[in-house]
């Protein structure tokens, strides 16, 4: 009992940071977008918002491990205890990958592990929605509907994500002339364009977050 009041604990802490890290992103993307401001004041905002970016970064994955390990305890998952260690195995690379992206400020490693991320993610949304889709609909009678419910909407949270980074693509080399400081206006556009267009998808997570939540407590 005490094993699942720690893991219900660890879960629900990794959504609180995953939350407020992201407010705490939303809102620092105003300053960053603000031409108003000075440059300088504007990479500042930005360096805020990527340390920031880190508590939904690495929730995403730990929230993953923690609930299939909550799981499975609770028999909610008809898995043998080999799957939760490779849940966590696979949680670990994940926040490996998040980890040295963040600490390399660029270089090769980025260049590699970027597309390798991408990927990754788009490889584990479409495995995990064919498999929860198959036990929902289908013949399979591997977790309850609730515990399948929760895992496709959290596929959702990283799809979500994929986007926001297909979204951001015009946000690096703009962001690098004006911490430079020899930006123009277009690349004030380019970052305005970039970050208010990820914000349909940031709220996305939020309310799909919500759901689960709404699912986690029984209310829905």
């Amino acid at each position: 009992m005490t094993e699942i009041a720690l893991l219900t604990l660890a879960h629900l802490l990794c959504l609180v940071y995953w939350l407020g890290g992201d407010l705490g992103v939303f809102y620092s993307s105003f300053f960053v977008i603000d031409e108003k401001r000075s440059p300088e004041t504007r990479v500042a905002a930005a360096k805020i918002l990527f340390a920031l970016d880190q508590a939904p970064r690495q929730c995403m994955p730990l929230i993953l491990g923690f609930g299939v390990h909550l799981a499975q305890k609770m028999g909610m998952l008809r898995l043998p205890f080999e799957i939760v260690i490779g849940t966590w195995l696979l949680v670990a690379v994940w926040i490996g990958i998040v980890l040295t992206l963040h600490f390399s400020h660029g270089g090769k490693a980025v260049r590699i592990l970027m597309p390798v991320d991408f990927w990754f993610r788009g490889i584990f949304v479409a495995g995990v929605s064919i498999w929860v889709i198959w036990n929902l609909f289908g013949p399979g009678n591997q977790m309850t509907d609730w515990t399948g419910w929760k895992l496709l909407l959290f596929a959702a949270t990283v799809l979500c994500g994929l986007m926001i980074r297909v979204r951001l693509r015009i946000f690096a080399p703009a962001f690098s002339r004006l911490k430079a400081g020899n930006h123009d206006d277009a690349d004030n556009a380019a970052i305005r364009k970039a970050l208010t267009s990820t914000r349909p998808f940031v709220i996305a997570i939020w309310l799909t977050l919500v759901l689960e939540s709404a699912l986690g407590v029984h209310l829905i």
